[in-house]
């Protein structure tokens, strides 16, 4: 087929050139020109593992191809993709000027054929009908279009691996010649393909984001009771990842979500539902359990460490996540904003492994950005791994304290191992976690009996 995409972010360049590996004639366009510039030329904008691979195979063959305008490739196209971004507001409202704007410059098809509009964006429940009905009013009259909710579950980092692997494809339609295309168009990508309508499909995208969000929430919250009680929270959640009801996934403890997707989505959701008269109680306090970590952070370093206003705190990992340089609404600069408002005069040292230019820019004035670990863990009186990062786990016991002017390590993701460091000199604190136990008995609690 030949498609269209706008939209070069992770989401709308991931998705143009999966499509030119799998065959298909892509055009990718978007607004920002030097962004397009430079995906044409190989340097792309964003870390995320594969895709600048997954790009140059789509050029190389020819099958791939970018620019600015859309006119001509949507006259051209059977099929155009909208991943267009769609922020949102504090108070939930999501932006949508660039996707109205995106449809306005959609014309009729040259051979005057069907055209199909397929909406990635995450958007407000209803959107795909007013898009319809907004560019059917634009079209000719002999001219059809249809459009169809396809929401994305891809994960930063993860992109390019949830694009030929998806655990599932949700396709929204109101009609079945669109439900039948989209069939085609994906029937090379080994998932389950659930068919419903556009509001459900864009519901779907929304509740799904709210779950994931709960689920981190709800394990920071136990986490936060186990330290009261002198339980363990890692072994609980082993233990309650094991009920197959529950699973494993996203209940490990830590500095709580952030994100292109989660934050803005919950927040977008509670705003619908309230609109709606259907208000999300159970969601509205996960938002302000994760709201309250950085201050959970700030108290237990205050706890270990006296004087926080005369001393330098490393933080090893910025990025939301692993895997990617992703700076929106991350849980470091939630909890660098928390330690700077109660500690004046600290001093910040961050490193992170993905730093470029845009993590630096989006960096609060008076937070030093260092090349290495090391040279953030230089003098330092405390460090709080923020991101878990594999380079920031290999870090030995002998290297904070060779580095350190004290080695106090306060493990924000539960990556390090904790027995291990203290055993070894190093105060090491985890989320939810003992303090470290005799080593005979920390192996006799890991066995599986």
């Amino acid at each position: 087929m030949r498609i269209a995409v706008a939209g070069a972010g992770i989401v709308g360049l991931t998705t143009a050139a999966g499509f030119a590996d799998l065959g298909h004639q892509v055009y990718c366009c978007d607004a920002d020109a030097d962004k397009i510039e430079r995906i044409a030329s190989s340097k792309m904008p964003y870390l995320e593992p594969g895709l600048a691979e997954l790009v140059k195979r789509g050029q190389d063959a020819g099958r791939l191809a970018f620019g600015t305008g859309m006119q001509q490739a949507v006259g051209e196209s059977e099929v155009v993709f909208l991943a267009i971004g769609t922020p949102a507001t504090d108070d939930g409202e999501m932006l949508l000027a660039q996707l109205w704007d995106a449809v306005d410059s959609i014309g009729p098809r040259a051979d005057g054929a069907r055209l199909l509009v397929a909406v990635k964006s995450t958007v407000p429940v209803g959107t795909a009908d007013r898009l319809e009905a907004r560019l059917r009013s634009r079209l000719p009259a002999d001219s059809r279009a249809d459009v169809v909710s396809v929401p994305e579950f891809m994960r930063d980092g993860l992109a390019v691996r949830d694009f030929f692997e998806p655990s599932r494809i949700v396709v929204g339609s109101a009609s079945l010649d669109a439900a039948e295309t989209m069939d085609r168009l994906h029937r090379r990508l080994a998932a389950p393909i659930v068919h419903t309508d556009r509001r459900s499909a864009e519901l779907a995208k929304l509740a799904a984001s709210a779950a994931l969000a709960i689920k981190i929430s709800y394990a920071n919250e136990m986490a936060a009771l186990a330290e009261q009680t002198g339980a363990d929270y890692p072994d609980i959640a082993r233990i309650v990842g094991l009920d197959p009801r529950i699973g494993p996934h996203f209940i490990g403890a830590g500095l709580g979500y952030g994100g292109s997707s989660l934050p803005k989505d919950t927040r977008a959701l509670v705003r619908l539902a309230s609109e709606a008269g259907a208000p999300q109680t159970v969601l509205s306090a996960a938002i302000r359990a994760n709201a309250a970590l950085p201050l959970r952070m700030a108290r237990k370093l205050e706890a270990t460490l006296s004087g926080l206003s005369r001393r330098r705190v490393a933080l090893l990992g910025l990025a939301f996540k692993p895997g990617t340089s992703d700076l929106r609404e991350a849980p470091s600069l939630r909890l660098i904003a928390e330690l700077k408002k109660r500690y004046p005069g600290i001093a910040l040292a961050a490193y992170d492994p993905a730093v470029d230019g845009s993590m630096k820019r989006q960096l609060p004035a008076g937070v030093g950005l260092y090349g290495s670990a090391e040279e953030a863990l230089r003098g330092a009186d405390a460090a709080i791994v923020v991101t878990d990062w594999p380079e920031i786990r290999k870090i030995s016991a002998e290297d904070y304290k060779s580095w350190m002017s004290r080695p106090i390590i306060l493990d924000g993701r539960n990556c390090l191992d904790t027995g291990a460091l203290n055993a070894q000199g190093v105060v090491c604190i985890g989320v939810g976690r003992l303090p470290a136990a005799p080593q005979e008995v920390s192996a006799y609690h890991g066995r599986h009996v």
